[in-house]
C-alpha cells in the first residue's frame, strides 16, 4: 500500500544559481528559494538513503542534477515562478524492502515525468515505514513546457502507484480519502474536540 502527494516549489532562478554557485553556504538569502534547497537537502540526505546508495537520476546525473535542471530552465527562459515540484509515495511498515521501494519509486516517475523532465528519486530508509521522494524539474528538457498539476494528474499518480504496487504484490488502499488539515490531526492527537 503506497499513498502519495505532490506539492509546488517556489523561487527566482538567479537566487538559485547564486546559491549554486557558494556551496559553503548552508541557508540562501531568499526565504522563498529555501523549501528548495531544504528538499534537494532533505531527499538526498546520506543517513536517509543508506549514504547515497538509494539516490537515482531520471534524464540527469544525480551529481549535478540541480545544474542540469538550471540550465534547462536558462535554455528556455522560464526562471522563475514554480522552479520545481517535490511528491513523496509512502509504503505500509514492514511491507516492502528498501529495493523494491527504490524499484517501484523509479518505475513511477518514470511512467509519471520521465519523457519530458529531469528526476531525483531517494528512497528513505530512516522511518518505520519506507518512503520515496520525487523532485522533478517544472520546465521540460524536451520543449520548455512547464509541469501542470491538476486533480487529473493527481488522479493519474495515484492509479500508476496502485497499480505498480499490484504488479508487485503489495496492498493499495481501496477507498481512498482526504486526510485531515494538519492542524485538525495535532488537535485530535492532542485529544482536543474538532
Amino acid at each position: 500500500m503506497a499513498t502519495t502527494s505532490l506539492w509546488h516549489i517556489e523561487g527566482r532562478l538567479k537566487d538559485l544559481i547564486a546559491y549554486v554557485e557558494n556551496p559553503e553556504k548552508i541557508r540562501t538569502d531568499n526565504p522563498d528559494l529555501q523549501p528548495l534547497w531544504d528538499i534537494f537537502s532533505y531527499v538526498s540526505r546520506p543517513e536517509a538513503t543508506e549514504q547515497g546508495v538509494y539516490v537515482s537520476a531520471i534524464n540527469c546525473l544525480k551529481e549535478i542534477a540541480l545544474q542540469q535542471m538550471i540550465l534547462t530552465k536558462r535554455q528556455y527562459g522560464k526562471e522563475n515562478g514554480y522552479i520545481a515540484w517535490h511528491g513523496y509515495q509512502s509504503f505500509k511498515p514492514d511491507e516492502v524492502t528498501p529495493e523494491q521501494a527504490r524499484q517501484i519509486g523509479l518505475q513511477t516517475a518514470k511512467e509519471m515525468w520521465g519523457e519530458r523532465y529531469q528526476i531525483i528519486v531517494t528512497t528513505h530508509l530512516d522511518k518505520d515505514h519506507l518512503h520515496n521522494h520525487f523532485c522533478f524539474n517544472s520546465v521540460s528538457f524536451l520543449d520548455g513546457k512547464k509541469y501542470n498539476y491538476s486533480k487529473t494528474e493527481q488522479r493519474k499518480l495515484r492509479d500508476v502507484s496502485d497499480r505498480i504496487c499490484r504488479e508487485h504484490g503489495l496492498s493499495v488502499i481501496e477507498n481512498p480519502h482526504k486526510a485531515p488539515s494538519r492542524q485538525v490531526w495535532l488537535d485530535e492527537k492532542s485529544g482536543k474536540p474538532t
